[in-house]
Formats: C-alpha cells, structure tokens, sequence
C-alpha cells in the first residue's frame, strides 16, 4: 500500500516536470517570468506615451525611444527582442501563460500606481492646507516696516486692501503693529483702522486710537467676522487722521492675522492695554471702493 502511494507522487511529478518542460526556451532568450515584465513594461511605457501633446512625429520618437531605454534595462536590442518575440509568439501555448502573468502585472501594476496617486493627492492636499495657514497667520502682502513723511508721494495714511474672496474666512480677524513716533511728527488723533466687506454690499468697521509716542507702542485692533457670510476683501488704514499736520513715524511688524473662534490664545499671548482700547464697530451698508 505504502508502495503504491509513493509511486502515485512520483507519476504526478513526472507528469508536472513534462509540462513544464515542454516548451525549452533557447539559451539566452528571457524565461517566462522575465518576459511577461518585459512586456508589462512596455506596455506602460505604450500607455504613458501614446496621447503625448505635440506632432504625431516627435511622438513617434519619444515613443521609440522609451522602448529603447526598457528593452536595454532589460539587456536587450530591438533586434534581439523582435527574434525572441517572435519565438514565443510560434509557441502560442507558452505566449498565453505569458500574457496572463502580463495581466497579472498590470493589475498589480495599476494598483500601486492608484495608492501612488491617491498619497500624493493628500500629499497635495495637506501641502494646500500649510499654505493656507501660513498665509492666514499673516495676510499683509507688503512689507511689514515702513516709515511715513509728508514728503512721501504715497497716501500718508497707509491704506490697505487684501482680496480674501476664495479663503473663506471666519472668527476674528486681527491688525497689529508697532508705532514709533519721531520728533517731528506733529499728527493728532491717529488711529488704525480695519474693515471687512461681505458679498451682501454690508461692512464691518472698527477703529482704534492710536497713542502717540516716541517709544514704540504695539497697537492692536480686533474684527470679528459675520457667522452667516464670508468677507469679499479686508480693508482698511494704518494711520488715518483727521488734521494735515506734519507726519512721521514708523511701523514695524505689521501682521493681519485670521484667528478662529475655537482657537484659545495661550495666556502669555499679547493683550491689548484696556486704557488704549477705543474700538468702535460701525455696521453700515456703503458701496464697495477701492483704496489707492
């Protein structure tokens, strides 16, 4: 019985052995395996290039020349491919298992390429969502230090306007920055001024006095955003006054910062001085200008 079993394995090795061995493929020429990626390959390369933009000539060449560049990965000529391709192709038995192991590639092949895409989605997404932050913790666009005289030729009162139509912003938006006064600043009832205006024709304004001295002072004004709307641009001035007196100072470190309502500043964070706080909001509906 024992004996009639271990001939039994012995038949169906034989038999397995036959079968493979019935194709021998000649000295030098790719194994099955090797060529069924070969072709896998090429048949990337084939999808990758064929609705490549331009003429249909210099398509032609980049597509040659990629064909080149897989069957000399592969330590192939064209030559040498084409008369091992044809090989296979006379055995079509051989040719089939082959291309089945080619459709098992590419499947595979395709669903490597489909996580690829989808990492480097949230790669760009998250990459998307940095910029934004980095652009809400700061919306100035210019530089944050400038010095104001009469004789400038720009508006001395330093207006400014930001397009925040596609941020969809929310919670609180904040204007800060330093005020040094020099002495032969001769401005009275200075004051920073912030606006924000919705796509209902409605704004929202507030102000804050601006106490002037020769130390710097932080000067910090604070608006809080409507819940139901977004704002279509945030203007506003950093030194508006009412006299023509002479005028000069400096501000540093100007920041228009997006700060939202379930953000909690840490306690060591700056405070305004309660002394210093004149912030009035004015609800108005007034047509939309734009600041030179």
């Amino acid at each position: 019985m024992k004996s009639l079993f271990f001939f039994s394995i012995l038949l169906v090795a034989l038999l397995l052995s036959s079968g493979c061995s019935r194709y021998k493929v000649p000295a030098g020429y790719p194994k099955p395996d090797e060529m069924a990626q070969i072709l896998a390959d090429i048949y990337v390369v084939d999808a990758t290039l064929t609705y490549l933009p331009g003429s249909s000539s210099a398509r032609n060449k980049e597509i040659t020349g990629s064909y080149r560049y897989v069957l000399e990965r592969h330590g192939l000529s064209s030559a040498e491919f084409d008369t091992i391709r044809k090989w296979y192709v006379s055995h079509p038995d051989l040719y089939q298992k082959v291309y089945e192991q080619v459709l098992e590639r590419l499947s595979n092949a395709d669903a490597d390429v489909k996580i690829m895409i989808e990492r480097e989605k949230a790669a760009a997404e998250e990459a998307e969502k940095l910029a934004i932050q980095a652009r809400l913790n700061n919306l100035w666009p210019d530089s944050t230090f400038v010095r104001v005289y009469d004789s400038d030729s720009s508006d001395i009162r330093y207006p400014f306007r930001i397009e925040v139509d596609t941020l969809a912003l929310s919670g609180r938006v904040r204007l800060r920055a330093g005020y040094k006064f020099l002495r032969s600043d001769e401005s009275r009832n200075t004051r920073m001024m912030l606006s924000a205006f919705y796509n209902d024709s409605l704004a929202d304004t507030v102000y804050k006095d601006i106490k002037i001295s020769f130390q710097r002072r932080v000067e910090e004004l604070v608006l809080k955003l409507k819940d139901d709307t977004i704002p279509k641009y945030i203007d506003g001035f950093l030194l508006l006054q009412d006299s023509l007196n002479k005028v000069s100072v400096e501000i540093d470190d100007i920041r228009i910062r997006v700060v939202p309502d379930s953000l909690t500043l840490p306690s060591n964070a700056y405070k305004p001085e309660v002394e210093n706080v004149v912030d009035t909001v004015i609800k108005s509906r007034r047509p939309e200008t734009r600041v030179r």
